[in-house]
C-alpha cells in the first residue's frame, strides 16, 4: 500500500512541474531591444571643462557599425553651431592702456585634424566623455614681450608749441594721447589717420589754424601737424621705413625746412612700417610746450639709427588769422570730411 501511495505522489510532483505555464506578457509593455534586433544607441559626448556636448551618431549617418557610414559634413556641421561657436575665440595681444599693461589672451580653436582621427576609429569614442582637442593660438604680443618693450630707446624728438594758443595745444593733446603706448608689431603698418581718427567737433577737436593753399585759415583739428611732424622725426632717428610724407606747402615754425609731415583725413597720411626684428613702442607726450615722441624696443631690437636736424628751440610764434579767410566752423568741418578733391594738387595745400 506504501509503494502505491509513493509511486502516486511522485506522478502528482511530476505532472505538476511539466503542466505549469509562464506568466502572461503584459500587453502594454514593448518589447526589449534585443528582441526586435536594435542596436543601443551611439553617442559622441564632448566636453571642455565646463560645458558638455552630445550627439546621437545616427543623426549624422552611422549605423552603430560602419565608421564609413557617418556623414562627415554633417558632423562638422553640427560641430561648428554647437561647440566651436562656443570654444573658438580669437587671441587678444598684450596692450596698454593708459600706459598701464594689460596682458595678453591666447586664442584657442577645436583641433578638427585631431577629430578626423577620431572619426576614423569612432567605436573608441562611442558612449565615452571625451575632452574636446583643442589648439592654442598665441597673440602677436605676449605679456612677456610686451614688457620688455621700453629697454631701449630706438629714436626720439621734441618741438616746441605756443601753450597760450589754446584750441591748437588743445587738439596737440587729443592726437599726442591716441597715440601714445601703440604697440607695433613686426612688419606692420603705422597709419597716423587711421590710429587718431578723424578730426571732428563730435570727437572733441576744436578750430584752429591751418594751412589751406598756402594760406592760414581756420579749421577742425588745427595743429595735429606738429604731432605727426614729431612723429616722422621720431621714426626717422630710430632707422624705421617711411612709407608715406607729404610735406607743407608753406614752411611751419616747429620743425626744419622740408622736416614736416602734413595730415588730412580723407588726405594727406603719415605712415611708416616698423621692419625691424621685434615689435616696437610709440610713446607720446605733450606738456609745458614741449611735444615729445620716443619710439622704443626691447634690448635685442636691431635698427639703424638715422641723424636728423635739431628743432628749433625758440617759442613758436602765435599764427594770426585774417579775418577775411576765417570761415564758419560748420563749414570748415564739412571741408575736412569732404575734401576737394577735384584739385590734382591738393594734398599738398590742405593740412591740419
Amino acid at each position: 500500500m506504501k509503494g502505491i501511495i509513493t509511486g502516486l505522489s511522485i506522478l502528482l510532483c511530476i505532472c505538476g512541474c511539466t503542466t505549469q505555464t509562464p506568466p502572461p506578457q503584459s500587453l502594454g509593455e514593448p518589447p526589449l531591444p534585443q528582441q526586435m534586433g536594435q542596436q543601443p544607441t551611439s553617442n559622441l559626448i564632448l566636453t571642455d571643462g565646463e560645458r558638455r556636448w552630445e550627439l546621437n551618431l545616427a543623426d549624422v549617418g552611422f549605423d552603430g557599425v560602419d565608421p564609413t557610414t557617418l556623414d562627415r559634413a554633417a558632423f562638422f556641421e553640427w560641430l561648428a553651431s554647437n561647440v566651436e561657436s562656443q570654444v573658438n575665440r580669437p587671441p587678444v595681444s598684450a596692450r596698454f592702456e593708459n600706459r598701464k599693461p594689460i596682458p595678453h589672451r591666447d586664442g584657442r580653436q577645436v583641433d578638427r585634424h585631431e577629430l578626423e582621427g577620431w572619426l576614423d576609429h569612432i567605436h573608441e569614442h562611442v558612449n565615452q566623455v571625451s575632452e574636446v582637442p583643442i589648439q592654442v593660438w598665441k597673440p602677436m604680443i605676449t605679456t612677456k614681450t610686451l614688457l620688455r618693450i621700453k629697454e631701449k630707446r630706438l629714436g626720439t624728438y621734441s618741438t616746441r608749441y605756443n601753450p597760450g594758443n589754446v584750441n591748437r595745444t588743445h587738439n596737440i593733446h587729443l592726437s599726442t594721447k591716441a597715440m601714445d603706448h601703440v604697440v607695433l608689431p613686426e612688419g606692420e603698418i603705422f597709419s597716423f589717420n587711421q590710429i587718431v581718427g578723424m578730426r571732428t567737433p563730435n570727437r572733441g577737436y576744436r578750430p584752429a589754424p591751418v594751412i589751406v593753399r598756402g594760406e592760414y585759415t581756420e579749421g577742425i583739428g588745427g595743429g595735429i601737424c606738429q604731432t605727426s611732424s614729431t612723429l616722422f622725426n621720431s621714426v626717422e632717428r630710430a632707422g624705421l621705413r617711411v612709407i608715406q610724407r607729404v610735406s607743407h606747402t608753406k614752411n611751419v615754425t616747429y620743425v626744419p625746412p622740408g622736416r614736416d609731415a602734413t595730415v588730412s583725413w580723407g588726405g594727406p597720411d603719415f605712415s611708416f612700417q616698423n621692419q625691424l626684428n621685434q615689435p616696437i613702442l610709440v610713446a607720446a607726450r605733450a606738456n609745458q610746450g614741449w611735444l615729445t615722441v620716443d619710439i622704443y624696443g626691447s634690448g635685442d631690437t636691431h635698427n639703424h639709427p638715422r641723424s636728423t636736424p635739431e628743432p628749433p628751440k625758440d617759442e613758436p610764434k602765435v599764427e594770426k588769422v585774417p579775418p577775411k579767410t576765417k570761415q564758419p566752423l560748420d563749414k570748415s568741418a564739412e571741408e575736412y570730411r569732404n575734401p576737394p578733391l577735384q584739385k590734382k594738387e591738393w594734398e599738398q595745400d590742405i593740412t591740419e
